[in-house]
């Protein structure tokens, strides 16, 4: 996930996610919620079929929330496995990891924080 500017960034204390929200007909996209040194938030939005390539972040841990839809993912050594609203997944520093959303289903909001918020290439691509 790209580095967030500070400029870029809502950086607001409170945040109402379903009013920075696009439409799922315009998927994928992507809003930056947070840019600071330490930390990068950002809301997306993916269509049904959408699939990350696999990677790690060798410099960086990653937390994400299924807001909307549902998600396979594949984190380190686990079994695949699926996960809906309200529920967390984490790919710590250097874990491979991966995420599908299934092409049957409405598609996919998902908030995704990476820590820290580096202007450097942190993705190594598998």
């Amino acid at each position: 996930m790209p580095y967030v500017p500070a400029k870029e960034g809502l950086n607001e204390a409170f945040l109402d996610l379903d009013a920075h929200r696009l439409p799922m007909a315009e998927a994928p996209w992507r809003v930056g919620l947070t840019g600071t040194p330490g930390l990068r938030v950002v809301l997306l939005g993916w269509p049904p079929g959408f699939a990350t390539v696999p990677h790690r972040h060798p410099r960086a841990d990653e937390i994400f929330l299924v807001v909307e839809g549902r998600a396979r993912f594949a984190i380190g050594d686990e079994p695949e496995r699926t996960v809906g609203p309200g529920e967390l997944a984490f790919a710590r520093r250097g874990e491979r990891h991966a995420i599908r959303v299934p092409d049957d289903g409405p598609g996919l909001v998902l908030l995704a924080a990476v820590a820290p918020n580096e202007d450097l290439p942190d993705e190594t691509v598998e």
